[in-house]
């Protein structure tokens, strides 16, 4: 196996969101409790904050070259420091407090939204999809926590984390309208591991799941089974993205805060924040093996 490198030491609080950005030959990424949004250039090394105060948990590619973020405060397509436009804060009278988003081929989005305290969940979230006129519709309720999303490299299948349920969920996509349907439980992680975070789907059609206080990255094949596991010198693995000319670079974001309050429920046996390494820091581990390229939204600006 390839060895694991560190490619950036920023003790990120929760460093999440990366992406890959083919037409700069870059690495995106943000922490997220910190509303810093980072970029990682390859070819030279050369790391800078492109991004502050504007918070961001989710982020995706716009076909115009700008980015759109999601967070806190809705989802916004971002231009440049200081100026963006919010496309969705609320819905049905609901303030949309975003995590993870995903474009599908046709433009569109699916964001999913979660609602948590420092301790518990204080309502359930919901997974969206926005399309790119700015309409919203509800594509599922009842999520615990909104995670990883990713689309198989057909289209038609879309793959859902929720978090503290210990789930990734699949659905049928309509290729045409990009509605969902047949939800079913394609993993259901058991309690002596973490909890499903970020996640990817390579150029085979397997899953890529970072586990939060699991300390590894877990490969699924199409049928939910374990391919292989790749382990990481800290416990809260947050997210993954295949990027390089090739696709074939891993890059593992992590975070240096546990989260939530301690003691909690959802924490394997054993794990305990004061006697683990944490993280915060940005991996990169060259496979052979190939991630696929994200889709672009469609949203214009003004």
């Amino acid at each position: 196996m390839p060895s694991l490198e560190i490619i950036a030491q920023d003790n990120n609080r929760c460093g999440e969101g990366p992406i890959w950005d083919a037409a700069q030959d870059r690495l995106i990424w943000n922490d997220l409790n910190s509303s810093l949004v980072f970029q990682y250039v390859p070819a030279t090394s050369a790391k800078s904050v492109i991004s502050r105060n504007l918070n961001a948990a989710g982020i995706a590619l716009n076909y115009d070259g700008n980015l759109v973020f999601a967070g806190m405060t809705g989802l916004h397509l971002w231009l440049a420091q200081d100026n963006y436009q919010t496309i969705a804060a609320e819905h049905d009278g609901e303030t949309l407090i975003f995590n993870d988003i995903l474009a599908d081929p046709q433009g569109r989005l699916y964001a999913g939204t979660y609602y948590w305290n420092e301790k518990e969940m204080e309502r359930p979230g919901k997974l969206y999809r926005i399309d790119s006129d700015g309409s919203i519709y509800v594509m599922d309720e009842g999520i615990e926590l909104s995670n990883g999303l990713g689309l198989s490299p057909d289209n038609r299948t879309l793959y859902y984390a929720d978090s503290t349920a210990r789930r990734i969920y699949a659905y049928d996509v309509s290729p045409k309208t990009g509605d969902l349907s047949h939800r079913r439980v394609f993993i259901q992680v058991p309690l002596s591991e973490g909890l499903p975070d970020g996640l990817t789907v390579d150029a085979e059609g397997y899953v890529w799941s970072a586990q939060w206080y699991g300390s590894q990255v877990v490969r699924y094949d199409p049928e939910g089974r374990v391919e292989r596991r790749i382990e990481l010198p800290v416990a809260q693995v947050t997210s993954v993205a295949f990027g390089g000319p090739d696709l074939a670079d891993l890059y593992i974001t992590s975070a240096a805060e546990s989260w939530p309050a301690w003691p909690n429920p959802y924490a394997p046996s054993g794990y305990h924040p004061d006697k683990v390494e944490l993280g915060g820091s940005l991996y990169r581990l060259s496979l052979d093996i190939q991630g696929k390229a994200e889709h672009y939204a469609k949203f214009e600006s003004e």
